[in-house]
């Protein structure tokens, strides 16, 4: 984890930093990755990064840490809702193609974490993967437990054994379109949502089905 001199910074330098190792990482991979171009391209000093973090290493589980987490919660709204007239699952397929779009926004860490998440990165992919899931599950948990309250989700289930379920189905789901679109040359987030659409809607029926309130 970064030292306390990276937490103090003003959120802005902290966002910039990060992206300027996504985007090395990315282009590099780690070995090749250089410390002084993500310096220079944060417009701060080489040294400044080892004020932040000890090694390159650190630096990069914390680049999926926080690319996980600014995804979430940037595009979380998106499936999390406190009205209760509103069924999640429902809510899910409205708003799936919406976030198809948005999602483009942010298409250098969507790659990135994607890049992790189908093991680009080797035998840093383990470690990367338990800082992924923790944010995940934090998020699956708050979906789960709206859910219960508005009535979407059954009550008669534990929120971890629910969570183990949605998490294995969606993670299942996400790598096989990811690896479908890598087959093809391509990024998931480049793909028309109209080629995955009907994927889409029969996953979000079998967790529907698997754990909606009947």
């Amino acid at each position: 984890m970064p030292k306390k001199t990276f937490l103090n910074l003003e959120e802005k330098k902290k966002e910039s930093i990060m992206r300027s190792a996504v985007n090395e990482f990315s282009e590099r991979g780690f070995e090749k990755a250089n410390v002084g171009n993500i310096a220079k391209n944060a417009n701060i000093s080489k040294g400044s990064i080892y004020q932040y973090f000890n090694n390159k290493k650190e630096l990069f589980f914390f680049s999926v840490k926080w690319s996980t987490d600014f995804i979430g919660k940037k595009y979380g709204n998106y499936f999390i809702s406190d009205n209760k007239d509103i069924n999640i699952f429902d809510l899910f397929y409205k708003n799936s193609k919406s976030l198809w779009v948005q999602m483009r926004e942010e298409r250098k860490l969507i790659i990135f974490v994607q890049d992790v998440f189908l093991g680009k990165y080797k035998n840093l992919t383990d470690e990367s993967m338990s800082y992924m899931m923790d944010i995940l599950n934090e998020y699956t948990l708050k979906l789960i437990q709206n859910g219960k309250k508005n009535g979407s989700i059954r009550k008669d289930i534990d929120d971890n054994m629910l969570s183990i379920f949605i998490t294995a189905v969606s993670m299942g789901f996400k790598e096989h379109m990811m690896r479908n679109s890598r087959k093809k040359g391509r990024d998931i987030v480049d793909e028309d949502f109209e080629i995955n659409e009907k994927e889409i809607k029969s996953m979000i029926e079998l967790l529907k089905n698997g754990m909606g309130e009947k």
